[in-house]
């Protein structure tokens, strides 16, 4: 069987690995992406109403790359949060104008991002093969690792300088890794469905903590706001099981009437939430990002952002080092065993300190009663009334940490198609 051989096979075509892909490629690698799924469709998408919520540093980081403009028509600016407690003390109020700046973040389209990433990949010259899993993965030999893939015409053999698994939660290429990983099955669920509220949305996201779980509504095109409610399994079974009607009856009640009446915008999707957290993401000439790497409860809206930041401190660890002949640029060999180690290093306090921060909100908010909820009510009027500990929060809220921008700079610009 002949071998095939790139500079870069990554394994997983979502928004984080054709973001991985299309930057790389820009970067001087040779990128083959391999993807399950078919080709897209031209309308492949005219049903999508899911919206992905990206933080003001992810968005600054797609503007950097030349990405932002195709998606800023489409995108619905976050200008305000209100983090709230029911039935309890306690709101934070945070506003973008507060903070010098025009939004929180934005929430972009399905239709609008994946589409994008597509072009962008074949504007770079990534190599795409759809209908494609891996088979498995070899040893190393002459810095390459070997692995296997079952296409559409069977299965084939590859080397790659670095393998990139962006495959997802269950990631069966870190199973074939052999990377160990800590898991938490949370006892929730989380019913993810729009809304069309009586009143206008003005760009203003919530957060409401309540004893099932968090209740996040996110502002969406044409008026709809996007809900995200955690609840334990049974308690989403029953509710899946009810018209639309008692079902957001039942929403109502939860939420308020802050935003009027709430009548339903879209079909219901359910999804059991887990924790997934690889210690050490990186093994030998390979490497994990995004869910495969870490899954995050949905509370506060971190995991593409945190897997955005994947992408963005990969370019950085491969800049870091010295081209070819010693000169500033992008390493030769993208899989080195100091360029892992630098990603590695680079990414543990940021993904830790997500899984943490995360998996409280997640579970330490859910019974706050008696003197515990005096505390976190009196913590929420303390953030919302001293202005040094409201900037932390939004700091931390917009995703504004040190990114290796620099890097964005020395990569081949987009064509006029990919929005420069």
């Amino acid at each position: 069987m002949t071998t095939n051989t790139c500079d870069i096979a990554i394994v997983g075509g979502g928004p984080v690995g054709g973001l991985a892909a299309c930057t790389l490629a820009r970067a001087g690698y040779a990128v083959t992406l391999f993807e399950r799924g078919a080709p897209p469709a031209p309308d492949a998408h005219a049903n999508d109403t899911r919206g992905y919520a990206l933080a003001a540093g992810s968005v600054q980081f797609l503007d950097d790359l030349g990405y932002w403009a195709p998606l800023a028509e489409r995108a619905t600016a976050i200008r305000s949060i209100v983090v709230s407690r029911r039935g309890g003390l306690g709101r934070v109020h945070l506003n973008a104008a507060d903070h010098g700046r025009h939004a929180l973040g934005q929430v972009v389209p399905a239709v609008a991002l994946e589409p994008m990433l597509d072009a962008a990949c074949r504007d770079a010259g990534v190599d795409v093969r759809h209908h494609s899993t891996l088979a498995g993965v070899g040893e190393v030999t002459d810095g390459q690792r070997a692995l296997r893939i079952h296409g559409a015409e069977g299965e084939s053999a590859w080397a790659a300088r670095l393998i990139l698994a962006a495959d997802g939660i269950q990631s069966p290429t870190r199973k074939a890794l052999g990377l160990p990983v800590n898991r938490l099955r949370y006892a929730a669920d989380a019913l993810v469905f729009d809304v069309l509220p009586a009143r206008p949305h003005n760009g203003q996201a919530f957060e409401r903590f309540t004893d099932e779980g968090p209740l996040a509504l996110l502002p969406q095109a044409d008026g709809r706001m996007n809900v995200v409610w955690v609840a334990p399994p049974e308690t989403c079974e029953r509710r899946l099981e009810l018209d639309e009607v008692e079902r957001l009856r039942e929403l109502q009640a939860r939420f308020g009437w802050t935003l009027g009446r709430l009548r339903p915008a879209g079909r219901v999707v359910r999804f059991p939430l887990e924790r997934v957290h690889a210690p050490e993401p990186v093994a030998d000439r390979a490497l994990l990002l995004g869910n495969a790497a870490h899954a995050v409860h949905p509370v506060a809206g971190q995991g593409l952002n945190l897997a955005l930041r994947d992408v963005a401190s990969l370019l950085g660890a491969l800049r870091e080092g010295r081209g070819q002949g010693g000169a500033p640029g992008f390493v030769a060999d993208p899989g080195a065993p100091a360029t892992l180690a630098a990603y590695a290093r680079a990414r543990r306090g940021d993904v830790n300190g997500v899984v943490a921060a995360t998996d409280f909100l997640a579970r330490g908010m859910l019974h706050a009663a008696g003197l515990r909820g005096h505390a976190l009510g009196s913590g929420m009027m303390a953030v919302d009334r001293l202005r040094p500990a409201r900037d932390r929060l939004a700091q931390a809220a917009m995703g504004l940490g040190p990114l290796p921008r620099h890097t964005a700079r020395h990569l081949a610009r987009p064509d006029a198609g990919g929005g420069a």
